[in-house]
């Protein structure tokens, strides 16, 4: 098929293809989110979803649906909520809803992460007119004017100092390396100077949050400072400290020492294991070093850290980070199509921060309604594994199971939510296919049709795959397509010898479209083809076990051998004794020969012998057997002298 062919047959099929039913698919708001609001003020959520049909939008407030009213109004239409005039009485948790008809009476819905809202919170001290607290201290020595009975604050209040005149002026109180506010509003003096001291004007403690409206000022203090003839040396000492640090995974971690001593002790930061730690991307320093920033803690930053400080000594403090969190996401659920008579399977997987409980099992909805998971809807279609973290709906249907679920997983420190919309389609079913295995000759026509069907929101398309190459907009090689009859083949007869044994092999045409992939593979075997048999060697013992036993053999008949040639040599030069001899004389071999009584034994002739025996033993007789036994020590030379 030609290149424009190709486009032209696309184009025709994406004409045809029929408007699909979606559920819906949430686009904003993509994530959990949490905002600080002033009184009073005008709040618009919005909400954006696409599906088909169109969808529409609901909203929900701690979980409940929002009937529009006078204070909360909710477009149905555009899936915006507007709250006119927001106060404490609205806030709390909102989620969107959106969902659509995709078949009779089957309406998915899907739910949005969580939008939290807060009304921004400072009120004054209780008693504004308390009278100035006196304070007392010594020139070089150290002082501290706690920001006492501070009002509550939402979001967590910052701080600073104001010193404030008679006529009602106010100062802003500078931090230098001497002077140090700590996050709990703690105004500390690492040592005194004389020009710190109050005549008639007072430290007040002013806090603020996000709203900079709200500055709220309390907690009068009048500081004395007694001057010295010569400002005296002092040694460093730990005067505060963050308590109990807890940061979320994710924050930026704040971790406070502060040193009193004269002069301004030199402060440093120790990390997990010891190591000195220096600005970078990964630690801020600030405030002469009593302020050590971590960004973007992970659970692997918590642990102690430790902060020392020299002048004349050395002095250390101690602070232990708890990184905590909210669940963790492991597998969320996510958007699903999935072809009917297949199994759809949802997981809700989170974990607990390192080294805190288990999470309890997930809470799961079916379109924004609770599961209750002793008497699950259908029958028998649903099914809960894995601690109830993993759901799988059974043999799936159109349209009837299309839908939306959701979960919700929750610790002490928060909750996490989550949104899967499942959508069913039609399979690739095909319509026509060749024999799946074709032996075929020269001369004949090899078939390699194939077609298909699939949902009518689809487009179907095809690609080949031939030995290891895949075709998209081309044809393997000498393969032909007629585009009237829709026909794939291969036509032998014009083919040479070298191009006919090229076709041989698995012809792979591919129906696929983004959600399934379904292979037909077309064996094509060229039978009159000869091909060398493939010599296949029959399973037995293995030659090198048999080379190890030969040579195992070969060397017990060598040992043999070289045994029996000791011995023969061995025995080769031993005496031989006589009867008669060990019962007469030669009763000690061993001594003779040692006493050279046998030397050239070999040659002595049979009558010498005689004699030196008769010599030795008058009473001795030579028997035939004696004479014999001569003879064989004479070597035959016996014989020859007799003929």
């Amino acid at each position: 098929m030609t290149p424009v062919v190709f486009v032209v047959c696309l184009l025709a099929s994406l004409s045809s293809v029929t408007s699909q039913n979606i559920p819906p698919h949430i686009i904003t708001p993509e994530a959990k989110t949490k905002e600080y609001l002033k009184g009073k003020s005008k709040v618009v959520l919005h909400c954006t979803a696409s599906g088909n049909p169109a969808v529409t939008y609901k909203w929900y407030f701690d979980g409940t649906k929002i009937t529009s009213t006078n204070y909360v109004k909710v477009d149905s239409t555009t899936g915006n909520l507007t709250i006119p005039s927001f106060s404490n009485r609205e806030q709390g948790e909102y989620q969107c809803g959106v969902e659509n008809n995709v078949g009779p009476g089957v309406y998915p819905l899907a739910m949005s992460p969580v939008t939290t809202l807060k009304e921004i919170v400072l009120k004054g001290w209780a008693d504004s007119g308390a009278k100035p607290k006196p304070v007392n201290g010594s020139e070089g020595g150290y002082a501290r004017l706690e920001c006492g009975d501070a009002p509550a604050s939402d979001p967590p209040a910052r701080f600073t100092w104001f010193l404030q005149g008679v006529e009602g002026t106010q100062e802003q109180v500078k931090e230098t390396n001497r002077i140090y506010i700590d996050d709990k509003g703690t105004l500390h003096f690492i040592f005194l100077e004389v020009a710190d001291q109050t005549a008639v004007d007072i430290y007040k403690c002013a806090m603020y949050n996000d709203n900079p409206d709200n500055i709220q000022l309390g907690s009068p203090k009048k500081l004395t400072v007694k001057p010295a003839d010569v400002k005296p040396q002092v040694p460093p000492k730990p005067v505060y400290r963050t308590v109990n640090p807890q940061f979320l995974i994710g924050q930026d971690a704040e971790l406070e020492c502060v040193f009193s001593g004269h002069p301004i002790p030199s402060v440093q930061w120790l990390g997990l294991r010891k190591e000195l730690i220096t600005a970078n991307k990964k630690y801020r320093l600030d405030k002469n070093n009593m302020k050590l920033q971590i960004i973007n803690i992970t659970e692997n930053d918590e642990g102690i850290y430790t902060c020392t400080a020299t002048s004349s000594t050395t002095v250390e403090d101690n602070i232990f980070l708890d990184v905590t969190s909210g669940p963790i996401w492991e597998q969320s659920l996510h958007n699903q199509t999935i072809p009917e008579g297949r199994d759809a399977i949802f997981t809700c997987k989170a974990r607990s921060a390192r080294s805190e409980d288990e999470l309890n099992a997930p809470v799961w909805y079916k379109n924004g309604v609770e599961i209750n998971i002793n008497n699950l809807p259908g029958t028998g279609k649903m099914e809960f594994s894995d601690r109830y973290r993993v759901m799988t709906v059974r043999g799936l249907t159109k349209p009837g199971d299309i839908m939306c679920l959701q979960c919700r997983v929750t610790n002490s420190i928060g909750s996490e939510f989550a949104n899967g919309c499942l959508n069913v389609i039609e399979p690739i079913i095909v319509t026509t296919q060749p024999s799946l295995r074709q032996g075929i000759k020269k001369g004949d026509l090899v078939n390699l049709t194939v077609r298909g069907t699939t949902d009518p929101g689809m487009t179907l398309r095809y690609r080949w795959e031939f030995k290891n190459k895949t075709y998209y907009t081309e044809l393997p090689p000498y393969v032909t397509y007629d585009d009237v009859s829709d026909k794939a083949y291969i036509n032998t007869t014009s083919l040479s010898d070298e191009e006919y044994k090229q076709i041989e092999g698995n012809y792979s045409r591919v129906l696929y479209h983004s959600f399934e992939t379904h292979p037909v593979v077309i064996e094509v075997v060229l039978e009159d083809w000869i091909v060398a048999p493939v010599v296949v060697r029959q399973a037995g013992v293995p030659i090198w076990l048999i080379i190890l036993l030969i040579l195992l053999i070969l060397l017990i008949i060598f040992i043999i051998i070289c045994c029996c040639c000791y011995q023969k040599r061995k025995d080769r030069g031993a005496y031989k004794v006589y009867d008669t001899e060990v019962n007469t004389v030669y009763l000690s071999p061993d001594k003779d020969i040692e006493d050279h009584k046998f030397q050239n034994v070999t040659s002595i002739d049979p009558e010498e012998d005689e004699s030196v025996k008769k010599t030795l033993n008058p009473n001795y007789e030579l028997s035939d057997d004696d004479m014999d036994s001569l003879d064989g020590y004479a070597g035959g030379r016996r014989s020859t002298s007799s003929k």
